[in-house]
């Protein structure tokens, strides 16, 4: 019998540092910008990183929220997510590209559905991955939710008929998978392809541990 497949939550990730936080670029290997060439993804917010005004205006956010939610970790015996090691800094601080691909290179073929500031907010898109040899599938299917994309709730139960594939390949194609130490607990990893090209995608902390395991 057949093994079921390992299925977990991701999408791209986004910036960490200051200067990216919450963006993400998408480049050749020159450093070009491509999202206008990729093929049906419709437009998302330009991507430029922060000066000086703007970095510090994410450190005091960072402070203030740190502080409220001080007594919530108090009560609850939980600690914050923390952030590891700069790793990349050109990739990681002086840019955030999430996509990095030449023309015809297999990660341009992701789907944009993966970029949460393009795809509906009820839209959840997931990874998995079959077994030696078989294939790795991303596949997007929309929740029963009611409230927006920054405060939603419901029973959490997936719309009829709303499941779909949206991109497929060869297990063969992926050649390495690394956990990044420079996101929030560890969360995002990265996917490497034969062809050169890789993707920078995020999912909870145990996920990626299980992702990058089974394909690195």
């Amino acid at each position: 019998m057949d093994e079921e497949p390992a299925c977990f939550r991701v999408e791209f990730a986004s910036g960490s540092a200051a200067s990216v936080e919450n963006r993400r670029s998408f480049r050749d290997h020159e450093r070009r910008d491509i999202e206008r060439d990729l093929p049906g993804w419709p437009p998302g917010p330009a991507f430029a990183v922060r000066g000086f005004f703007g970095r510090l205006g994410r450190y005091a956010l960072a402070v203030l929220t740190g502080l409220l939610l001080l007594p919530i970790y108090a009560i609850s015996s939980q600690t914050p997510d923390k952030r590891g090691k700069l790793e990349d800094r050109e990739n990681e601080v002086d840019d955030f590209p999430v996509l990095w691909a030449g023309v015809g290179e297999t990660a341009r073929t992701l789907p944009w559905q993966l970029d949460p500031s393009r795809r509906p907010w009820r839209t959840v898109t997931e990874i998995e991955v079959a077994g030696s040899g078989g294939l790795v599938r991303i596949t997007s299917h929309e929740y029963v939710a009611r409230g927006n994309r920054y405060v939603s709730w419901g029973s959490g139960e997936t719309v009829p008929g709303s499941e779909a594939v949206l991109w497929s390949l060869s297990r063969d194609e992926i050649v390495g998978a690394e956990v990044k130490r420079f996101s929030m607990a560890e969360s995002d990893f990265t996917l490497s392809f034969r062809d050169g090209s890789w993707a920078r995608l995020t999912s909870s902390s145990d996920a990626a541990r299980k992702i990058v395991a089974l394909l690195g």
